[in-house]
């Protein structure tokens, strides 16, 4: 995977596929892909509450920014946009101002749209051999928000083999 240290592969730990919605408008999902280090939470417990807050709280990672899918601008932006105008689930800020209320429940369609297409795409890397072939072992890919809640669980539950994210599973249950 571009732009991982390969010194830092036998340590790394998770992947990060961090959803975050560019200028809180949900028209614009971006996916921003990331890894963390063992060696980074023993640097990070000491500022956690605990070992598990370290390891697991996006808050405490690397936030290395390998990469940035679906920046407004880009190609990939413009491939995303085009997909949900055909799907009818797009909206203009005409649109937005004329009815707020179905440009929300559009905003919601477009974010799960997004998360369950970063949830195949983390599954289909795993399925594939991807994760294993780079790193020599399957490793969880977390796909999360900066809030940590039962859903987060979900998505990252189905986005990883059976039981390989349950360690995370466990500290957001313990939260």
């Amino acid at each position: 995977m571009a732009g991982i240290d390969t010194s830092a592969i036998p340590d790394i730990y998770a992947l990060s596929f961090f959803i975050n919605d560019n200028g809180d408008d949900p028209r614009y999902p971006v996916l921003q892909l990331g890894y963390n280090t063992l060696k980074h939470v023993a640097d990070s417990t000491a500022f956690a509450s605990s070992v598990e807050e370290a390891k697991w709280n996006f808050a405490f990672w690397l936030q290395n920014e390998l990469e940035f899918i679906g920046l407004p601008g880009t190609e990939d932006a413009q491939l995303l946009e085009e997909l949900l105008r055909s799907r009818n689930v797009w909206y203009t800020d005409e649109d937005e101002e004329a009815d707020f209320d179905l440009c929300m429940q559009l905003g919601s369609a477009i974010t799960a749209y997004f998360v369950d297409a970063c949830v195949r795409i983390a599954r289909a890397l795993h399925e594939n051999g991807v994760i294993e072939q780079q790193f020599s072992r399957p490793i969880p890919i977390v796909v999360h928000e900066l809030e940590y809640y039962e859903k987060i669980t979900v998505q990252t539950r189905s986005a990883n083999p059976l039981g390989l994210a349950k360690e995370f599973e466990d500290w957001i249950a313990r939260m």
